[in-house]
């Protein structure tokens, strides 16, 4: 299955027949991509639309990062849940798995929400049952910095997770929340995936193994995730992938890795698609603790498309996937997932 080929053509009258089988196999599976960055200043109009168009049936929306505290994150969830219940007809905010496959059965959008980081809880442990009640569905346990639960991925050190760290985890476990590792350094994960008694995820993450990177992850936290009974979700920004264009054959050659290492019931999308990326870099810039040591023009790197989900379906195909499998891939484990862990 580690064969590379080439993006899918489309379905014109030169398409191959795989190339029909991706789109079909995209329209008619569960497609689920567990990050997309949301918060006040990525907002748009068009962007669901677009992603729904793309075959993508369920989004889990960053509504906050870094960038607020408690107040600003709650004033965030309740825009956002405002502009979800605007529009019935076209979107669902789901809270249950089988939310998600009511969702798609009535050609909505399913969406659901996480937070990159736990700061916003401001020691308040209670505050993980209220993010959960307002739609959080996963939470990062810290962004590139250290923060009370433990230290990011971009620190100059890794302590692990804290006293504070384990409570926090507990406490997801109780309230049915994923425990997610990504952006969170090496040591912390490991840690917190030992503390974890529910399936751990990533929910944006590549392989170090593939691109050096110190925002991708080794192989033993992908093993010890799939221990667990999680999922690792595919990032798609180039900078991550060693491929500034982010193409879909370079996304395809973190997601091959991870399935010949642990199986294909352990991987699943997570693109972190950003349409204003000159807003994004400028904040990245600003923010130099969070992201240090970038490549020389690191603006100049790209995010993938959701266009791009059926080219991945295509290459799958390809490379001999199973059809079980490819749709696994693109949504039903993090399905599974859910079924197991969300109350």
């Amino acid at each position: 299955m580690s064969g590379l080929a080439g993006p899918t053509a489309g379905v014109g009258p030169g398409a191959s027949a795989t190339d029909k089988t991706a789109r079909a196999l995209t329209q008619d599976a569960l497609v689920w991509d567990n990050t997309l960055p949301w918060g006040p200043t990525y907002a748009d109009a068009d962007t669901w639309l677009r992603f729904h168009r793309a075959g993508v049936d369920l989004i889990s929306l960053t509504v906050m990062g870094p960038e607020a505290l408690l107040d600003g994150t709650v004033r965030q969830i309740a825009r956002v849940r405002a502009a979800i219940q605007a529009q019935p007809d076209r979107f669902a905010l789901c809270g249950t798995a089988d939310d998600v496959l009511a969702a798609k059965a009535a050609g909505k959008l399913g969406l659901v929400f996480n937070l990159q980081e736990t700061d916003m809880l401001e020691g308040r442990l209670e505050m993980v049952q209220a993010y959960y009640d307002l739609g959080v569905r996963h939470m990062l346990l810290a962004y590139n910095a250290r923060n009370h639960v433990g230290d990011g991925c971009a620190e100059r050190s890794d302590g692990g997770l804290s006293r504070w760290g384990l409570e926090v985890v507990a406490e997801m476990n109780r309230v049915g929340m994923l425990v997610d590792g990504t952006h969170t350094g090496y040591r912390t994960t490991m840690d917190a995936m030992e503390a974890c008694t529910a399936p751990f995820i990533f929910s944006h993450c590549n392989a170090y193994a593939v691109h050096p990177h110190y925002r991708n992850i080794r192989d033993d936290q992908i093993t010890a995730c799939a221990r667990s009974g999680g999922v690792v979700g595919l990032n798609g920004l180039g900078e991550f992938l060693g491929d500034d264009a982010a193409g879909s054959a370079s996304i395809f050659r973190h997601l091959d890795h991870m399935v010949q290492l642990v199986g294909a019931e352990h991987v699943g999308l997570g693109l972190d698609y950003v349409r204003d990326t000159g807003r994004f870099w400028n904040w990245v810039r600003d923010n130099a603790h969070m992201w240090p040591a970038g490549p020389d023009d690191r603006a100049g790197s790209a995010f993938a498309q959701p266009e791009q989900v059926e080219e991945l379906a295509g290459l799958m195909l390809r490379a001999g996937y199973a059809e079980q499998a490819v749709r696994g891939i693109l949504g039903g484990n993090w399905l599974r997932v859910a079924r197991q862990v969300w109350r």
